[in-house]
């Protein structure tokens, strides 16, 4: 028998690594001497250690190890899982290096390559009110504004639109309900996750960058999963609207407007 350094020297281990796994029951010396600790292994052990030791540097966790020594699961399945969880992982290795490409060639003029972040959106509930293709979408704003301060609901969050065919749906975030009238609507925004990018300066340039982002998404491998969203970071208001001074600002150029592409 061994003690356990030259023993984990024999199986190509640490001693460290070999205290961890008796202290979790995954794997435990074959006498443990009472009056001094010392854990003693025997060669007879060494092809258990090694299948263990093999699993690990596949990547297949202690705890799905510790079913295996236990008989609580087969060794197929557990390999089947671990390919399933390396095929997504290539999936993810391949979308990030497609989007490399992409990083540097889409890009607002001046600006350099437009960054793309997917993250969650958050659900939020909100006022909303349409504007067709044709329609005027500040006078709607001003609208839309409007009844959300004289109901006192106005949360401390930024307005936005929904692009969708045949024009666009905006929306104030609200802090509470609002009384019902003919043309704003009352509805909880569902959350998504989404592809997104900012864009500074004037909204001119709104629509280039969004061509850059669907495009951004395709060759991620990414499939859009609702109509555009867009947020209004920082935007112009009038004084009386009383919309959080944070958000309003003069000058077009120093508008920053969030594109948001619902993804799966």
């Amino acid at each position: 028998m061994f003690t356990i350094g030259p023993f984990g020297r024999l199986a190509g281990t640490s001693a460290k690594v070999l205290r961890s796994y008796d202290a979790l029951g995954l794997f435990r010396p074959v006498w443990l001497d009472p009056a001094t600790g010392y854990r003693y292994y025997s060669p007879a052990q060494l092809p258990e250690l090694r299948r263990i030791l093999a699993l690990r540097e596949l990547g297949i966790g202690l705890a799905e190890i510790g079913r295996l020594v236990a008989g609580e699961t087969d060794l197929r399945g557990a390999l089947d899982r671990r390919r399933a969880a390396l095929e997504d992982e290539r999936r993810e290795i391949e979308r990030r290096l497609a989007t490399l490409d992409i990083r540097v060639d889409e890009g607002l003029a001046g600006d350099g390559p437009l960054d793309v972040v997917v993250r969650p959106l958050r659900g939020e509930l909100v006022a909303a009110l349409h504007v067709p293709d044709d329609g005027d979408i500040e006078a709607a704003f001003y609208e839309l504004e409007s009844h959300v301060r004289d109901a006192g609901r106005r949360a401390s969050r930024p307005p936005g639109a929904i692009v969708d065919d045949g024009g666009s749906e905006i929306f104030v975030p609200l802090s509470g309900p609002i009384p019902p009238v003919a043309r704003i609507v009352q509805r909880r925004l569902p959350a998504v996750r989404a592809a997104t990018a900012i864009v500074r300066g004037p909204y001119e340039r709104v629509g280039e960058a969004r061509s850059a982002l669907e495009r951004w998404v395709a060759v991620a491998g990414l499939e859009p999963a609702g109509p555009l969203r867009i947020l209004y970071l920082q935007f112009g208001a009038e004084a009386e609207l009383r919309v959080p001074r944070g958000y309003v600002v003069d000058r077009a150029a120093d508008f920053v407007t969030e594109l948001q592409l619902p993804v799966a």
